[in-house]
């Protein structure tokens, strides 16, 4: 079994004090392996704006995250709705759609199914996974797209991927580069550089956190 496929694995991550989420989660040992992945939980009934950028090294870590991370405070934020802080119930999958399906929340059938249906991505090759996960995200986040309350996963498996949704989903090119203090030009080049230059490398997640920040 893969050792990602394991909330016992995420609970040592975090005993380590592992930033898996505004981080690179291990170094990369190849720049051209590098996914990058937006998560973010708005609610502003709650005053709740989280937004993080990270960086995974393969297909397998990165659903890890996901369904032992990021699914779980994500879904127990929304079943629990006197919370005001996010946290991270640790948990196995099976605990986790236990406790779902013990809440009142309407949503307990798409919350159930979309673990179950990451569960099933775990013996695919990698790059079908990487596949399933985008399919994945793209439900989910229009799904999850409501007025008051947001969860949103992006994934991008280069950083022009990342460039090329920044620009097609703003409408004017200059607000974009007002946000986040770059020209178009400037930030093409960053994407680029990011493959050769080791300190592009070591800062770009940091750059993101910072300049990009929310997508949404």
């Amino acid at each position: 079994m893969c050792k990602y496929n394991n909330h016992n694995y995420w609970e040592g991550a975090l005993l380590k004090k592992k930033d898996l989420w505004t981080n690179y989660f291990t170094d990369l040992a190849c720049a051209q392996d590098a996914i990058f992945i937006n998560t973010a939980v708005i609610d502003y009934s709650r005053d709740t704006i989280d937004n993080n950028w990270a960086c995974y090294p393969d297909a397998k870590s990165l659903l890890g995250f996901i369904q032992y991370i990021y699914l779980p405070v994500a879904f127990f934020y929304t079943i629990h709705k006197d919370n005001q802080d996010l946290f991270i119930p640790i948990c196995s999958s099976h605990a986790l759609i236990r406790s779902i399906t013990e809440s009142d929340s309407p949503y307990v059938d798409i919350m159930k199914n979309a673990i179950e249906e990451l569960n099933t991505y775990w013996d695919l090759e990698n790059s079908l996974c990487m596949k399933k996960i985008k399919e994945f995200c793209a439900k989910f986040n229009a799904f999850w797209n409501k007025d008051s309350y947001i969860l949103h996963i992006g994934v991008f498996e280069s950083t022009f991927e990342i460039a090329e949704y920044l620009v097609s989903t703003r409408e004017f090119t200059e607000v974009l580069e007002e946000d986040i203090g770059l020209t178009i030009k400037q930030l093409y080049n960053m994407c680029a550089i990011f493959y050769t230059d080791t300190f592009i490398q070591k800062t770009f997640v940091k750059i993101l956190n910072n300049k990009i920040g929310c997508i949404v």
